[in-house]
């Protein structure tokens, strides 16, 4: 003897009028009130478990002479077995019955909530079969259940929607503290322009009077280095301005050389602070098509990702060129020596707001807009496992139209 087929309760509606009045008539009160109050004291907040717990704790303690419990297939927190009444914790064989010690055990399909079952079970076979008062029962009992289990269903979409909200709103305020950042120092660059330009012209007259004098050879040499450290750092400062400038969207031929070049000498503290020695295989490339700023800031955000990922212990960032005939493009390859990139998030770095950074230092855009501003170019960007460490980004990058261009070496 087993359990019976599975079964949908049958609805007060597809019943006679005259029986559902003697069903309703014939049912306990304490019955109803039970599973009243247990539907009540349910929180808001309840899990599909602690619901199905509290409506068969009740049910129980009103037939203790019978086996209840529901099952609810799994879901994110797995399957969801409620039993009161067991006379024993083993696993059953037969995967439909959640009381297999018992000679007699009904099923009832919880309508309303997909694959979710009611069990009950005893050693009479009568006490939970018929038309009577306990099919009516049984029937308010699923509706309760069904209800009880939507609803935590809601709640727990809702949290987790809650959660991701939350969770976008602060990557949104930390982005906004970037870009908050990268505004003051601009205008910082913008207040050391006037003197760096009057320390480079200075140092400039007194080097060459200096040389013309036949001063000190050692205070020619520093008035030597003075100069040439004050240049860099204004080059440094122009460029950096000329970046943070918005730049016209119009295409043009871009020597990709020169873009990387930019980015690196942007990208040179981080470099440098993290270890990081840059390795450069350019090949004889064409000109490529698009906006030097935008792809300025392509390889500023890679450079800057690639020291990040060899932030514990340094490495080799490689650059190589390469100009693919065949398909009318330039490749850039990228490849880092850092911690490398788990292979369940190699499709989703891409993605907005995506960051495995935890730290606070990453805002889960850089990315987002690399692989943005690499499409709108016609390009396209890929990022896999270097197989032996570390991450390799490869990009295609469409060539200019004039093909009378030298090209870059």
């Amino acid at each position: 003897m087993g359990a019976e087929g599975l079964e949908a309760p049958m609805r007060e509606s597809q019943i006679p009028i005259t029986q559902r009045k003697a069903m309703r008539r014939d049912l306990p009160v304490e019955w109803l009130d039970a599973l009243l109050v247990a539907s009540c004291e349910i929180p808001p907040d309840a899990s599909a478990e602690e619901a199905a717990t509290s409506i068969v704790t009740a049910v129980f303690e009103v037939l203790p002479d019978a086996a209840i419990g529901v099952c609810v297939p799994g879901g994110p927190d797995g399957q969801v077995v409620v039993r009161r009444g067991a006379r024993s914790e083993g696993e059953s064989r037969d995967p439909t019955r959640l009381f297999p010690d018992y000679a007699f055990e009904r099923v009832v399909v919880i309508n309303g909530d997909e694959g979710s079952t009611l069990h009950l079970a005893s050693d009479d076979e009568s006490r939970f079969s018929g038309t009577g008062s306990m099919d009516a029962f049984i029937d308010r009992l699923a509706l309760a259940l069904a209800s009880a289990l939507r609803n935590a269903r809601i709640h727990r979409a809702a949290r987790a929607h809650g959660s991701e909200v939350k969770e976008l709103e602060a990557q949104v305020i930390q982005a906004g503290k970037l870009a908050s950042l990268g505004q003051i120092a601009a205008g910082i660059v913008h207040e050391l322009n006037n003197p760096l330009t009057s320390i480079v012209a200075y140092s400039d007259y007194l080097h060459k009077k200096a040389l013309r004098t036949e001063a000190d050879p050692a205070d020619v040499e520093r008035l030597a280095r003075i100069n040439e450290a004050a240049e860099r750092i204004l080059r440094f400062s122009r460029d950096l301005m000329a970046y943070s400038r918005p730049t016209a969207s119009v295409p043009a031929p871009v020597a990709i050389h020169d873009t990387i070049e930019r980015a690196l000498v942007f990208c040179d503290h981080v470099l440098g602070e993290m270890r990081v020695v840059v390795s450069r295989e350019f090949g004889e490339v064409r000109l490529v098509r698009g906006v030097a700023g935008q792809l300025t800031q392509v390889f500023v955000n890679l450079f800057t990702n690639a020291a990040h990922a060899m932030r514990e212990h340094g490495g080799r960032l490689l650059i190589k060129t390469a100009t693919s005939a065949a398909e009318g493009t330039v490749r850039i390859t990228i490849q880092d020596e850092g911690h490398g990139i788990d292979a369940a998030h190699l499709e989703k770095i891409f993605e907005p707001f995506f960051t495995t950074k935890t730290d606070g230092t990453g805002s889960g855009l850089g990315l987002s807009i690399v692989r943005n501003i690499v499409a709108s170019h016609g390009g396209k960007i890929r990022a896999y496992a270097h197989p032996e460490k570390g991450t390799v980004f490869e990009l295609d990058l469409p060539v200019a139209a004039s093909p009378s261009e030298p090209p870059q070496r």
